[in-house]
């Protein structure tokens, strides 16, 4: 979280965070009281002041798994692609076709059975409710510590928890996250910024994008059953969110 107290950036991995963060870094005016990468809000802060503004960072979820595959075929030593290795050892690592075994990985990852190759966060928690890039959005958009992610006991008691205690004012979508960073600080951040109009200017003519991939690339060579597997497993991204289905 990037926390300026009137304002709160919620930073989920692998959405356009580092993008989002130093953008904020550079316009907004005074110092952030707190930046913990990637770390949850705690009860207390978020009963501290009920006007904080939140906003969270959010990307569809295929795109999210394929970028946390490339990004261990590019980083051997990342703790994910480490386990993944020791698992599968005498050469039948996941990653040995390269960018041609995506569709293997996915299937391995996205089993609640293989929650234990993520992070232990996730895999305490109730990793048969959710698939792994809702376990990231929940982390950083609900309130707490980490076990109380392992209180729900249906898909109700989540879109019910998040509608009521949910931080979230603002989704920013990586697929449009120039636009919709814009569109926030004419509404409600710019009293905050320098200059708000140069900030904006700044995004509307960048020639950074931030969303290298995208779904349809992402959906290449996926069979129908799989991506299926995918809109299951993160049913709370496509319900809540508004995701489009990809069949």
């Amino acid at each position: 979280m990037l926390d300026y107290g009137s304002f709160c950036y919620l930073d989920v991995q692998k959405t356009g965070s580092s993008f989002v963060v130093d953008f904020l870094k550079r316009h907004v005016a005074g110092e952030p009281v707190k930046f913990f990468k990637h770390r949850r809000v705690s009860f207390k802060r978020a009963k501290q002041d009920g006007e904080t503004f939140y906003f969270i960072t959010a990307r569809d979820p295929l795109d999210q798994y394929k970028s946390l595959y490339h990004f261990g075929l590019t980083k051997p030593n990342s703790p994910i692609r480490r386990r993944l290795d020791a698992h599968f050892s005498g050469g039948d690592s996941l990653y040995a076709e390269g960018a041609a075994g995506f569709h293997n990985w996915l299937e391995f990852m996205l089993d609640p059975q293989n929650a234990r190759f993520y992070e232990a966060p996730y895999a305490e928690t109730h990793a048969d409710m959710f698939g792994y890039m809702t376990h990231r959005f929940l982390t950083l958009g609900l309130p707490g510590k980490h076990k109380e992610l392992n209180a729900f006991k249906d898909r109700e008691q989540v879109l019910r928890r998040y509608k009521n205690k949910g931080l979230p004012k603002a989704v920013i979508r990586n697929e449009s996250l120039n636009a919709d960073l814009a569109a926030l600080i004419k509404s409600e951040l710019g009293p905050n910024l320098l200059d708000a109009e140069a900030a904006v200017n700044e995004l509307m003519t960048s020639d950074t994008r931030i969303n290298a991939s995208n779904r349809d690339d992402a959906k290449d060579d996926l069979s129908d059953d799989l991506l299926r597997a995918v809109q299951d497993r993160e049913w709370f991204l496509f319900q809540q969110l508004g995701y489009p289905a990809y069949v």
